[in-house]
């Protein structure tokens, strides 16, 4: 019945405001740390609705959750700070996320005990994507660079878009059971990722000059989150990137759209709209896993666990250290204690969360999808919890605070 349904997503927006509550006046633990500790607790204690009974579904994570995530990030990325620091974020967000995908299922297929390839390369496109949230929050506090703030910010908000471009190709192919050719993937990506580009930019530049003959900041907030959604439907509809055609538009709109466009009232207004969906679907994800994760079985794998942790932090030592040095040889000397920062910086939060919850239950997903959703939780755990924690330490041990 829709009145069940209505009032169990009622239910779970309330425990996400309970959380942000005693995550402020009870814990003073960051919320993302709280939200991973209460979506564990979820699935420990088994408690929580039948999601199932919500009409709870994949295409909800995909077409509902992702594309506000995607324009709020975008709309306030600098994009002069972005083209000045363009390379360092091209070679992470690209071949970085490339590679950290195939040494992390390489990696899970030899030591942890999933004996699908296909399967353990599709976790490391999952888990590759970084969240800077909690990371950038530090940033502002030490008072780090701007450089390395826009490397990081930049990196996160493109390999989210690489890494489920990857995410979708794979599952696409393993549920498929066609045979996966790299040269016919890569030109799959090249395609989608690039028609999205041109389709977010050119949806965006149309909103933009519609903003320009308008003066109403509910409409024209109404106008971005019509961009936001329908940017990436109508990529998906053409077989293109809604990922990188959400993030293009919300570029558009966030730096030409908000200088030239918007009055001071319509930037404040888009600003806390977004900023408050956000909130909202970063606080269900956390839970909707939790309640995923109830399925697991108790005689799991906790082995591939632990491998999955530790192949994630290899993947993410190889590529920061070897393309950080890279850069630096080739390019403008950076720091080198900035290697540091990026490797142990790159956490992991919502979009791989998102991405876990879209896996769905066919063909050999119906054997591996427990072992997935717990590895993947355990990854986004020890990143949030263990790495989160320590970040500010570290960088205040290498001298980052007040340069």
């Amino acid at each position: 019945m829709i009145e069940h349904a209505v009032g169990i997503y009622i239910g779970l927006l309330l425990l996400s405001c309970v959380i942000a509550i005693a995550s402020k006046m009870v814990t003073h633990l960051p919320y993302t740390i709280f939200l991973t500790l209460v979506g564990l607790g979820i699935g420990v204690l088994g408690i929580g609705p039948e999601i199932e009974k919500a009409g709870f579904g994949h295409d909800l994570i995909f077409f509902v959750f992702l594309p506000p995530l995607l324009f709020q990030g975008a709309f306030h990325m600098n994009l002069n700070s972005l083209l000045k620091q363009f390379w360092p974020i091209v070679c992470f967000a690209v071949p970085g996320v490339i590679v950290s995908t195939l040494l992390v299922g390489g990696v899970l297929g030899w030591l942890g005990g999933i004996s699908s390839m296909m399967v353990a390369i599709l976790f490391g496109a999952l888990i590759s994507p970084t969240d800077p949230v909690s990371v950038l929050a530090l940033f502002q506090e030490v008072g780090a660079p701007e450089d390395l703030k826009t490397i990081v910010e930049g990196e996160s908000l493109f390999n989210d878009a690489t890494g489920v471009v990857l995410f979708t190709i794979l599952l696409e192919a393993l549920l498929s059971g066609q045979e996966f050719g790299f040269g016919q993937a890569a030109f799959e990506f090249v395609k989608v990722s690039v028609g999205g580009l041109l389709l977010g930019a050119v949806l965006g530049w149309i909103v933009f000059k519609i903003m320009h003959h308008i003066e109403d900041h509910l409409l024209e907030n109404a106008l971005c989150l019509v961009l936001a959604y329908g940017s990436f439907w109508l990529a998906e509809v053409m077989h293109l990137s809604g990922v990188i055609g959400t993030v293009m538009a919300g570029l558009m709109i966030g730096n030409y759209g908000r200088r030239l466009s918007m009055s001071e009232k319509t930037t404040n207004t888009v600003e806390i709209f977004f900023e408050s969906i956000a909130f909202l679907i970063n606080s269900l994800l956390f839970v909707l896993i939790g309640l995923e994760l109830r399925e697991v079985p108790a005689n799991i794998m906790w082995m591939t666990v632990f491998v999955a942790i530790a192949a994630m932090l290899i993947a993410r030592a190889a590529v920061s250290y070897s393309f950080y040095w890279l850069l630096n040889q080739v390019g403008t000397k950076r720091p080198k204690r900035w290697n540091h920062i990026l490797f142990w910086g790159g956490l992991r939060g919502s979009i791989p969360i998102a991405l876990l919850l879209n896996l769905p239950n066919e063909g050999l997903l119906v054997t591996w999808r427990p072992v997935l959703l717990l590895a993947g939780f355990g990854c986004v755990f020890f990143s949030l919890v263990v790495q989160g924690i320590t970040m500010k330490p570290l960088m205040l041990k290498l001298g980052i605070k007040g340069e």
